[in-house]
């Protein structure tokens, strides 16, 4: 496609990929409701659960339905949280936002799919987190194996292989370790798929090692009080998937970014008269919020560090 066919379908390409977000997270609510009650994500089919009205395809469009009627159930009228058109409209901006900082940031959109699954799972896990306090294992191990397997079928999805001295590819540790194997003898970078699974692998390992080390180290130096709260293994999980998808050296500045942000919302609410700076806030909302600044604008601690010179 030429550059100006592509310029002048843009403006249509943005309207569908905030569309498409929306209609992701219509299944995300169902996701969010459903999945830590143990239920089945696809039967029953969708319906009223006060009068169990089963919700037409008419009823069922993202944000317009509710809108149309009226935030309520056409058999029964009973309200609608209005949390289902947020949910929405939050998927899709969400979408739209790491559809444009692509394109502004020219990475190549084999990165796209794989940003969007891990836009849609991360919204998810973060409103599961925040209500329930827990990360479900169906969100997080699919997505590890979905990463790994995306690897393997489109090598040039991983920044660090197409980018490497990008600063903004968080390539640092990957290409320390190419750099190690390069001297025994292994040429990881001449089989790029060879090298975007070990990528994946290598981003996969250092979240997981990351976060299940704090969580030991909290235990051991707080109050057994506190120790059993301060990480849970789904927030381990969920790093863990972040690096399989972003890379390895993309979980320490989104752990790092992710802790900042816990500690302000924790001094916040100690001024407000809310609660301490060590009472129990779920991390997953945080790290979730950190790894789509990644996502947008990559390595802010660099961007940060240059504004600073």
């Amino acid at each position: 496609m030429l550059a100006s066919d592509f310029e002048s379908i843009l403006p249509l390409l943005h309207v569908m990929v905030f569309c498409f977000g929306c209609v992701v997270g219509s299944f995300l609510n169902v996701v969010v409701w459903r999945l830590p009650r143990g239920e089945s994500l696809l039967h029953p089919p969708s319906h009223c659960p006060l009068c169990g009205h089963g919700i037409r395809a008419w009823e069922n469009i993202p944000i317009v339905s509710w809108l149309c009627l009226g935030g309520r159930c056409s058999a029964c009228k009973a309200g609608i949280s209005i949390r289902y058109p947020l949910g929405e409209a939050a998927s899709g901006l969400l979408f739209w936002l790491i559809w444009f900082c692509a394109l502004k940031r020219h990475l190549p959109l084999a990165v796209l799919p794989a940003y969007f699954y891990l836009t849609g799972a991360l919204l998810a896990a973060a409103q599961i987190d925040r209500t329930h306090k827990i990360i479900p294992d169906a969100i997080t191990l699919p997505g590890l194996l979905l990463a790994f397997c995306w690897s393997l079928a489109l090598p040039t999805s991983r920044l660090a292989l197409v980018a490497p001295d990008d600063p903004h590819s968080g390539a640092m540790l990957y290409n320390g370790l190419v750099d190690a194997m390069g001297e025994v003898g292994i040429a990881l970078g001449q089989v790029p798929i060879a090298a975007a699974a070990v990528d994946c692998l290598l981003g996969a390992a250092v979240g997981f090692v990351l976060l299940a080390a704090l969580g030991y180290a909290g235990k051991r130096l707080l109050p057994e009080r506190l120790g059993r709260e301060v990480m849970g293994f789904g927030d381990v999980k969920l790093l863990a998937m972040i690096g399989a998808f972003l890379g390895a050296d993309a979980c320490i500045y989104v752990l790092l970014a992710a802790a900042v942000a816990g500690f302000l919302a924790g001094a916040c609410r100690r001024l407000l008269g809310q609660g301490g700076l060590l009472s129990a806030w779920p991390f997953g909302p945080f790290l979730a919020m950190a790894a789509y600044a990644w996502m947008a604008i990559g390595n802010y601690f660099f961007i940060l560090m240059r504004g600073l010179h």
